[in-house]
């Protein structure tokens, strides 16, 4: 889905060992939720499960199927967990404004955003 081009100033080759530390590491209890269309593999989100809520640190997902709006469905799935396990808080992770990467994240209210120190509102 973010492929890295040989014109990436920050280009680096992952491999398995960066992905077992990125994603299986942990100080929590993490969590990989499978998301099947019968037996059809098409998502799977890396969760931190948190004493007030739940964090989404990776998700990944079948870019073929475009019209399928499987990021949008996994928030309001995680959203909807974390209701029921009554926690009140989804957080969605690092945010960078100029990351068109992580622009998504705006979609979603009230955006809270965590500076000098404390959670403020998003303008």
């Amino acid at each position: 889905r973010h492929a890295k081009h040989s014109s990436d100033q920050d280009s680096e080759v992952d491999d398995a060992e960066q992905y077992r530390h990125f994603l299986c590491k942990s100080n929590v209890e993490t969590v990989l939720v499978e998301f099947r269309d019968g037996h059809q593999l098409k998502m799977i989100s890396v969760i931190d499960v948190l004493g007030d809520g739940l964090s989404a640190v990776y998700t990944f997902y079948d870019p073929h199927d475009k019209k399928a709006s499987l990021g949008t469905y996994n928030v309001l799935w995680q959203l909807a967990w974390a209701k029921a396990l009554q926690r009140p808080y989804l957080y969605l992770g690092y945010w960078i404004a100029d990351c068109a990467k992580m622009k998504y994240k705006t979609n979603y209210k009230p955006l809270q955003l965590y500076r000098e120190n404390s959670w403020q509102l998003a303008d």
